[in-house]
């Protein structure tokens, strides 16, 4: 793309890849051929669901250099202790990355022997990545540092109010199905960057999933998910009624396929 920087964007399309585990580089390939006409920022998780993945900073690199996407890797503390994080940032400086996703990290899965680092939390990561700027020779170029945006909790204007306050720019929000969850008042007359996120289905055992992680289904949702013949048909026109009642007031749209892009690209065709 001409620009490098999410917020020259009067509205960004952005889809989660999840790379493949094995030894080309030819999920990448696919996947930026899938979307180099649909989304505007490609990025990646940091070691999703607490296993060994592939490296965030990396993957998006790769991904957007040749195919016309903005880069914009996870950061998480959960693994890492300040200098690391640092040095991430640097890394991802120096290859012209101009855009951070800052997430705390799904928690270390259990069939592993190890232990979560998090010498830092996520709103101390947001400053350290304006910080990395003590250790740069050059004057510390304009960033998107990102954040999650969780409407469902009560405390969110709270906590939202102190990742800005650390340097957080713009929003990505949890998982919706309903855009109901974005019309309270205070998120209407916000004075910050919001993009929707949304998540298709591809079983119903996924619904639990969801809902332990915090994201609330009406009870007619719920019956028309659990009632579906077709669960991927069933969220995707979920998703796409949800953005059509929200677009006029959220900045951005983002979408999380796990793994499935052809699920994001039959979304993002059909914004």
């Amino acid at each position: 793309m001409e620009t490098s920087s999410i917020h020259e964007l009067k509205f960004v399309k952005s889809v989660e890849i999840v790379p493949a585990k094995n030894l080309d580089l030819e999920d990448f390939r696919e996947a930026a051929a899938l979307f180099s006409d649909l989304a505007d920022v490609v990025t990646a998780p940091e070691n999703p669901m607490g296993m060994p993945g592939i490296d965030p900073i990396i993957s998006t690199f790769l991904i957007a250099r040749e195919y016309n996407l903005i880069a914009m890797p996870h950061i998480t503390p959960r693994d890492k202790n300040r200098l690391f994080i640092h040095s991430q940032v640097i890394t991802a400086l120096k290859i012209g990355i101009r855009n951070f996703f800052v997430i705390g990290g799904d928690p270390i899965n259990k069939k592993l022997d190890s232990k979560e680092v998090r010498e830092i939390d996520v709103l101390q990561t947001i400053n350290s990545i304006r910080q990395s700027e003590t250790f740069l020779k050059e004057p510390f170029p304009k960033v998107g540092i990102g954040s999650a945006f969780n409407p469902y909790r009560e405390v969110e204007q709270e906590i939202l109010s102190k990742k800005l306050e650390n340097g957080s720019n713009f929003f990505i929000s949890q998982i919706l199905f309903e855009s109901e969850h974005l019309k309270k008042d205070w998120i209407r007359k916000r004075a910050f960057r919001l993009s929707a996120g949304f998540m298709p289905l591809t079983r119903k055992g996924q619904v639990e999933g969801i809902k332990k992680m915090g994201v609330k289904f009406s009870e007619e949702t719920l019956k028309k998910l659990d009632l579906s013949d077709d669960i991927t048909a069933t969220s995707i026109r979920m998703i796409l009624d949800a953005y059509d009642e929200a677009k006029e007031y959220i900045d951005g749209i983002h979408v999380m396929p796990l793994g499935n892009n052809k699920l994001a690209k039959q979304i993002l065709e059909s914004i």
